[in-house]
Parts: structure tokens; sequence; C-alpha cells
């Protein structure tokens, strides 16, 4: 079912690459599937986030059930990668895709039943990321079945531009649904319900087209430990995954204390703001997943995602000092574009430097270290309580900007990414590894 296509050539560049994939009917059922899929998720965490608000009007709360969600995801990951590993890709992706619409759909009816309690939105926030938790492995490590080897970074950019394209349109559909007397909250989740159904459809239109490798026959537990090894005798995934860590646990919180900016203690512009606020970061985004799409190559990676992540420290530690709105909202801009490219930079980068019998597990302890954000928050969210959000994300953000300074001018690695591959390959011929080494990305 899927047609044929040219692999990227020099003469493409610019938007044209980036979109190459596209030409493919298969990838192109794919990504419309992620699409829905995380068109459902952000307007999920717009409505859950704020009706969280609502009910308890503390910032505490926000983190509670973002902890809930995240939780299973940093326990059960590494696990869920090594099954993604084992089985069809497809079939989990198909299968838990079933499972994540049963939750919007109970929250909706506690709303219509006027049932609804915190602990009850928690509970179902703790069974999502359970869910996610076998999801999302299997979608990443599914994209190299579906691509060519010179389309990866392409097929990376587009997933990411349809993540972060929903960053936009996930928010201004909630707020929409939020002042439509015939929607309201309860049809809210109704929607998000129907977008996840039709992400399931899509999958089913969905088939691997490349080589993939087949389950070994060894323990789960056998194949995880493994997978652990690897990523500890590999200098390049050590380094890109401490570095994701840094920006996502730092960087990334201040997203869940948006619905406290657009309380009374900050802009005070209601529900529809903050909907605009988590707009406006979306477009942002989804430039920034574009914009490292559509580079041939990423020379000078390491100097773009160091710019990148540093823009994202300043962005925050000025965002918690303004007090207009307006200016506020470009920052958002900024620090979507910025946040979304090193991103991007970093999970393509992951997945062209693991060997891919193991993108299964690395990709599921890359979201296993994103996800981590979700414990921090817990805490950041109580000082934000205690000392204020706007002193709380001044901190994250100059925390931010002195680490990553610390470690690009301290780490010589890191800035070693900059050099040829040649060089960065002769620098890592010592790592221990029992694997074959894989070249390295063009």
């Amino acid at each position: 079912m899927s047609s044929s296509h040219k692999s990227p050539s020099n003469s493409q560049s610019g938007w044209t690459r980036t979109l190459v994939p596209l030409r493919d009917s298969n990838f192109r059922a794919y990504w419309m599937g992620v699409l829905f899929y995380f068109l459902a998720i952000n307007i999920n965490g717009v409505a859950r986030g704020w009706l969280a608000w609502q009910m308890t009007g503390k910032a505490s709360f926000l983190g509670f059930i973002s902890l809930c969600w995240g939780l299973p995801v940093v326990l059960i990951s590494l696990y869920a990668g090594a099954i993604a590993d084992r089985v069809d890709k497809r079939k989990v992706a198909l299968r838990t895709q079933a499972l994540i619409l049963l939750a919007p759909l109970a929250i909706a009816l506690l709303l219509q039943t006027d049932t609804i309690q915190i602990w009850q939105l928690a509970v179902i926030a703790l069974m999502e990321g359970v869910v996610y938790s076998f999801n999302i492995p299997a979608r990443m490590a599914w994209v190299p079945e579906l691509v060519s080897e010179d389309d990866l970074m392409s097929s990376m950019a587009l997933n990411s531009g349809a993540m972060q394209a929903t960053l936009v349109v996930g928010p201004a559909l909630a707020a929409l649904c939020f002042v439509l007397p015939f929607v309201g909250m309860t049809g809210t989740f109704y929607l998000i319900a129907a977008s996840h159904f039709v992400a399931l459809l899509l999958i089913r239109f969905t088939h691997s087209t490349h080589v993939s490798f087949p389950a070994t026959g060894e323990h789960v537990l056998k194949q995880m430990l493994e997978a652990a090894g690897y990523v500890a005798s590999n200098a390049r995934l050590r380094l890109l995954l401490g570095l994701a860590f840094l920006v996502l646990c730092l960087g990334s919180p201040f997203i869940t204390l948006l619905p406290v900016f657009a309380g009374e203690r900050v802009f005070d512009v209601g529900s529809r703001g903050f909907a605009v606020m988590a707009a406006v970061a979306g477009v942002g985004a989804t430039a920034g997943a574009f914009a490292v799409g559509s580079w041939p190559h990423l020379l000078g990676r390491g100097r773009v995602q160091f710019l990148a992540g540093m823009a994202v420290g300043v962005g925050l530690f000025v965002f918690g000092l303004v007090q207009h709105f307006a200016i506020a909202l470009l920052l958002l801009l900024l620090l979507g574009l910025t946040s979304t490219g090193y991103s991007v930079i970093t999970s393509t980068l992951i997945l062209a430097y693991a060997d891919r019998r193991f993108h299964g597990r690395v990709m599921s302890i890359y979201i296993l270290v994103g996800q981590l954000v979700w414990i921090v928050t817990m805490p950041i969210a109580a000082a934000a309580d205690l000392v204020g959000v706007q002193k709380t994300v001044m901190v994250l953000g100059a925390a931010l900007a002195v680490a990553l300074a610390a470690l690009r001018f301290g780490y010589a690695p890191y800035r070693r990414f900059d050099k040829p591959e040649s060089t960065v390959q002769v620098e890592l011929e010592e790592e221990p590894s029992s694997l074959p080494r894989q070249s390295p990305p063009a």
C-alpha cells in the first residue's frame, strides 16, 4: 500500500527535505496517527491541568497530578522498551492506543454525572502513565522500520513537528470547547477520546516496510540489563541522555505551572489566556521542529544544541521577571522554538547512534529520562506555592544556563561534537562494547 520515493538528495534542501518522507503513503498514515494522538494528549494536558486548578487552586496539586502520570513511566518504561524490541511494534502501538482512549471517556462520564473528585483525576492519570509507557517506545522505535536511514532525520523532525503543531491546535480547541455552552469541559474530554479513536484507525493502515529485528528468545530482564550495559558503555549515548535530562528537568516543569501564570497571581487571563499561552508556545515548538528537520546535516550540532539550551535557560529567567502578558507570549514563542529544536537534535542523534536491535530499549531509556521531569515537578510546584511561581521559574532558568555553560566549557567531549565525525570516532574507539559499532549519521 505504500508508494516508493527517493531519498533526499543534495539538491533538496530546506523545508523540501523535511517533507520528503510524506511522499510515502505508509508513512503518511503513521504520521497522521501521531498527529491525532498528540492532539488528544495536548488537549488533555490543557483540560486536565485547568480542571485540577479549578478544583484545588494550588500549584502543588498540579505537580501531584503530573507525578501520578509520570511515575509509572519512570518505573516501567525500560521494561516496556524491552517488550517493544521483542514483539511487533505495530501490535504494541495498536493495543495500547485502544486502552488509552478509555481514560478521557472515564473523566467525561465522571463530569457528566457530577461525581469527579481530585483523587479520581490522579488515579486516571496513573493509569494513563502505565499505558503511555508501552505506547511511546513502540511508536518511536517503529520509525526506522517505516523509512530509509537517509530519511530518519526528516521523519523524526516531522514526528516532532506533528507533536508540536498539536500544541497550537490542542490548546486552541480546548479554549473553544471551554467557552461553548454545548461542549464545555465534559465535551472536551469526549473530543479527546474521539481523537484517540482516529489515531487507532490510522495505526491499522500502517505497516513496517524496512528491516526489523525479531525477538531473540532471551528473558526480558536479561534484555533490560543488556540495554543498560550498552548505554553505559557508549559515550555518545551517555552524553546525549545526560544533556536531555538536564534541559528536561530544569526547562520543562514551567509548562505544568502555566495555569498558575494564567491565574490571578500573575497575569489574570483565565482559561482563554491559558490556552493562548500554550498555543503560542506550540507555534514556536512547531517552527523549531521543522527548522531542525530542514537541515541536510547537523554540522556543528553540539554548538546548536548548546545555544538552544542556553536560550531556554535565559528565556525562563526573563519569563519569571516580566509583568506584561504580551511580552510573556513572545518569550513563550522563543521557549517553544528553542526547547523543541534541542529535543529534536537529541532524539534524532540517539536513534542514529544506537544499534537498531536496541532502538526500543534505548528510546525507553530516553523516555524514562524525560519522564523524570514529572517527579522533579512535584517539589518545584510546592516551591511555587511557597516562594511564588515567578521566582521559582527564574531560579530554574538560571540553574539551567549555568549548568549548560559549565558542561560546554568544562567537558571536552561535548565540544568535540562539533568536530568532523572521523575525529569523534577516533576519540571513542576505546569504548568497551561487544556489539558492532554503527556508522555515524551523515
